[in-house]
């Protein structure tokens, strides 16, 4: 399994490149705009190596002084890294020295200005899910390009040849070499875009389905694939569900999508839905289920991994609060989505981590902080697969609740002690520190999580006659 320590070490150099000082207006899109997807620890490490590019005196740096300005360790530091790549802001290269080890460059990219940002549908929509509608709008506002009024005026603007005159064309080309060699070296490449997994789609199936719909083809540029992306990342549309939403919005006479109708449109039906992922193939899902059997994992397990493998993060969510009698809050809409966009944790474990804090642990809420703190310390342990998570979680909690009871019984041996009741020494990570005990979290009630998970079947069937 791959930490944090195989990707870069505290010790390892790097050097950080920016072709042209932070504009004010690519500050304000940073602070305002991305700063709600990516998080305040991306924003501060970006800001961090702006200062590191501006020093004057040094050229390379370890990441050691990073860590410590930043009061951060090297698994969130990653993270805040991969953060700040996702969304086309930091781009990474990498050597092997035989001398020093790893070495970097880390080329900060300008980021896109309000307007440029607000513009861009993918951008736009990520910004929405993140603050939601009314600070969406009020950012909307903040941005808008200001307009006047020239109704009752005449444009008499000068043109440049009745000021100057004509060029002299003749010195014009003696110097045209000359002017060209200038004109290349300010030339820049464009702003970096987000970075976003297209092979969730089968974009050859897709386009086929969408001929059939009188969707044209043009549409289909790297942007619109971009977002597509997106909604089948979150709520696991497939092919066949995003053709229908296309064919909702697409224009009849022209066969052209308004990708804004499209957002508006993904936006109101998530409000209340989500779409199941798709399902595994079943020969590939019987070896391996009665291998998890043969390993020691119950049909509760086993049922649940299905589960988790079929459903989206949100819908999963979604239906276990309403098994709880519960509902989904917005506080936990932004942890799942940040869970899905940001970290390297496949769905499915993701919706084991949600089983776990609201079913295992029995919280009524997923709190960011707990949440985000198990999602770091499983990504650092490379944790792909929903039995790995299950098992990882298991295992870890029964070592602790050994080391207790072996300590407590050495004490209760100890000549001259007497027992003791309800100690608790075994301290856990963070992420399983909780005000229920191992052994509860060990042994949780089989009735209540058989109850919690009947229900979720029963609300995901229900759901599957509706679409």
């Amino acid at each position: 399994m791959r930490s944090a320590w195989d990707e870069v070490t505290p010790n390892a150099i790097y050097r950080v490149f920016k072709s042209l000082p932070l504009s004010k207006e690519g500050n304000d899109g940073l602070i305002y705009l991305y700063q709600p997807i990516i998080g305040p620890t991306a924003l501060a490490l970006y800001f961090q190596l702006i200062g590191d590019e501006g020093d004057q005196r040094e050229l390379e740096f370890i990441h050691l002084d990073c860590l410590n300005a930043l009061n951060i360790g090297l698994p969130t530091f990653l993270e805040a890294r991969k953060r700040l790549e996702g969304m086309g802001l930091l781009s990474v290269f990498q050597k092997e020295d035989q001398e020093f080890g790893k070495m970097f460059i880390y080329q900060l990219e300008e980021p896109l200005a309000p307007q440029a940002f607000m513009k861009d549908v993918t951008y736009s929509f990520l910004l929405n899910q993140a603050v939601g509608d009314r600070k969406f709008q009020q950012l909307t506002n903040r941005f808008e390009p200001k307009k006047i009024d020239y109704t009752s005026y005449r444009e008499v603007t000068a043109n440049f040849t009745e000021v100057y005159g004509q060029l002299n064309m003749e010195s014009f080309a003696l110097a045209s070499d000359k002017l060209e060699q200038v004109s290349k070296s300010y030339q820049t490449e464009g702003n970096k875009r987000l970075s976003v997994n297209q092979s969730l789609i089968d974009w050859d199936y897709l386009l086929a389905l969408s001929k059939k719909k009188y969707i044209v083809e043009q549409n289909f540029t790297q942007e619109f694939k971009e977002q597509l992306s997106i909604y089948a990342s979150l709520y696991g549309y497939q092919e066949l569900e995003l053709v229908d939403l296309l064919a909702e919005v697409v224009a009849i006479d022209t066969g052209e999508v308004e990708l804004k109708a499209l957002q508006k449109l993904v936006l109101e039906r998530n409000k209340r839905s989500f779409k199941p992922l798709p399902e595994p193939k079943q020969e590939e899902n019987a070896q391996r289920f009665n291998l998890l059997r043969q390993t020691g994992y119950s049909e509760r397990d086993i049922e649940l991994i299905q589960t988790s493998e079929q459903t989206a993060p949100f819908d999963f969510l979604e239906s276990i609060k309403i098994g709880k009698n519960s509902f989904v809050a917005d506080s936990e809409m932004w942890v799942v989505r940040s869970l899905v966009e940001r970290s390297p944790l496949p769905n499915p474990v993701i919706n084991i981590l949600i089983h776990y804090v609201l079913v295992i642990q029995n919280h009524s809420t997923l709190q960011a902080s707990f949440v985000n703190a198990i999602a770091a310390n499983w990504s650092e342990k490379g944790v792909k697969a929903p039995e790995t998570a299950i098992k990882y979680a298991r295992e870890y909690v029964k070592e602790a609740k050994d080391k207790q009871e072996a300590r407590e019984k050495r004490q209760t041996t100890r000549p001259g002690s007497y027992p003791k009741k309800n100690v608790r020494v075994e301290k856990l990570p963070e992420w399983a520190t909780e005000t229920k005990s191992e052994k509860e979290v060990v042994a949780e009630d089989p009735k209540v999580q058989e109850a919690i998970n009947q229900r979720l079947q029963a609300y995901l069937k229900r759901k599957e006659g509706e679409s």
